[in-house]
């Protein structure tokens, strides 16, 4: 049982569910076995872990049924009656929170059963709640359907005055508003995908999306966010875009949800981080703003989302902050956040944190010491973790580790089949560059350094697309000014 699909479910609940789930099973409602709240009662003396020996099929039987040879059939069938319960009850505890859904589905029973006025006091209850709710795509949705279903009561009921003088506009509004908002959001996630995993798809279908809801007359500030996100992931260094969505999102801060402030915050953050890397230095303190936000406003956790802090979040979060110079602000953030983020996490992107806080602060050495606790990676965490040793071993003056360390990453790039060809053009025009900046560091100290080698680096700095071309740029004014 210890694998069981229940015993994962359970692992879920907090002690508050447990108590109520205990109600639940016992209701003769759901439950009218009793053998079945046996079983949960059993289970529970395990909990919050539920990993005990005590918990195989067998020993539980016994406590069940003591004395009688142990049945497999009987005992399989008492576990997936028990998981059903617990499946329904997460269905019911999600839908208790859905206000509007609820209210529907007793509209729908209302109309059903002929209780007409009832329905039409339902209907002026979640029309008024709706109308407190802040834009989002869901609450498009959610007008659309309120209002579908006060259509579809007019003419179920031969109500001919009142569907002449129905809102047929907000109706066909709130469809589009829907449809727009979503199709951009959702796509924004695709087309970021399709740039980082080396795929393409369709660009001609999105340009006719595009056409259609610029030609349109359905669209307002949240629809224009999300347009401007959509094209920010489908041209990720287009700074007119940026700067679109960019006020938009200040002239409109206090309309939009917590959810919604904390997604397009993240989005400019990436931006942000994108174009920094690519040598546009304006943006890696210009993004700091969004940070400094995000924390004013609580917005690194919220109800609705997952209970851990973002990582990566926290790690840029910190980059920033260092690039504006806000050390002891950055100190204090990361001990602010560190025991939010998951303990599988947890010690990675806190030492990366602390890596990259030692590292601008010009302590190498204990950098590389952060940086040595940085497991569990993968991904772009790895390629963070292979950029932080570049770094810290240039820096250190450490020639021949550094070469060995350039060799690795070639070799890590070109086995690689999920970084895309133009995150590979980035990182390996990054660490030629810095292959080369190390050979002239070493020949210039031993007498073999030629300008011309100098000025051709500072060329192939200049004109290539490259990872960390801002900390270049620095590295070889720093060679130049030796």
């Amino acid at each position: 049982m210890l694998k069981s699909s229940l015993l994962e479910i359970l692992r879920t609940f907090t002690k508050q569910e447990l108590i109520k789930f205990e109600d639940f099973v016992r209701s003769p409602y759901f439950n009218k076995k009793e053998n079945v709240t046996k079983l949960f009662l059993e289970i529970k003396k395990y909990a919050p872990e539920f990993s005990n020996e005590n918990l195989e099929k067998e020993k539980v039987w016994q406590k069940i049924f003591p004395g009688t040879e142990y049945n497999y059939g009987i005992m399989k069938n008492l576990i997936f009656d028990l998981n059903k319960l617990a499946v329904k009850f997460i269905e019911l505890e999600n839908y208790s929170e859905k206000k509007f859904d609820s209210d529907i589905n007793i509209m729908e029973q209302y109309l059903s059963r002929k209780l007409l006025n009832s329905f039409e006091k339902k209907f002026g209850d979640a029309n008024k709640f709706l109308s407190m709710e802040k834009p989002s795509a869901d609450l498009y949705y959610q007008n659309f359907i309120l209002l579908k279903k006060q259509l579809g009561y007019f003419n179920d009921n031969y109500k001919v005055k009142d569907i002449m003088n129905f809102d047929f506009a907000s109706l066909n509004e709130n469809l589009h508003l829907h449809f727009f908002s979503s199709y951009f959001e959702i796509n924004s996630i695709k087309a970021d995908n399709e740039l980082h995993r080396n795929t393409d798809s369709d660009k001609n279908y999105y340009s006719n999306i595009l056409s259609v809801y610029e030609k349109s007359g359905f669209k307002n500030f949240y629809t224009e966010i999300y347009f401007h996100i959509f094209n920010i992931f489908y041209d990720p260094f287009n700074e007119d875009n940026y700067h679109s969505l960019k006020n938009l999102y200040y002239e409109n801060f206090d309309k939009l949800t917590k959810n919604d402030q904390h997604s397009i915050s993240v989005i400019l953050i990436h931006f942000c981080v994108n174009n920094s890397n690519v040598g546009k230095s304006s943006f890696a303190k210009e993004k700091f703003q969004y940070h400094k936000m995000m924390d004013d406003h609580n917005l690194f956790t919220l109800k609705d989302m997952d209970s851990y802090v973002d990582g990566h979040l926290i790690l840029t979060t910190v980059i920033s902050a260092c690039a504006a110079e806000e050390f002891d602000w950055c100190n204090g953030f990361i001990e602010k956040y560190r025991l939010k983020l998951d303990p599988d996490k947890r010690e990675l992107f806190t030492n990366l944190a602390y890596t990259h806080l030692y590292f601008i602060k010009g302590g190498f050495e204990k950098a590389l010491k952060y940086l040595s606790f940085c497991g569990n990676a993968n991904g772009v965490d790895k390629i963070n973790i292979k950029s932080y040793e570049i770094f810290l071993h240039y820096e250190l003056g450490y020639y021949e580790e550094l070469k060995n360390l350039i060799d690795s990453n070639r070799h890590y790039l070109r086995n690689n089949k999920i970084i895309s060809d133009e995150f590979k053009i980035y990182y390996t025009n990054f660490i030629k560059a810095v292959n080369n900046l190390n050979e002239y560091r070493y020949k210039s100290k031993n007498g073999g350094a030629s300008e011309f080698d100098l000025t051709e680096l500072k060329n192939f700095v200049a004109e290539n697309p490259m990872k960390n071309k801002g900390w270049l740029t620095k590295k070889l004014s720093e060679l130049v000014n030796v």
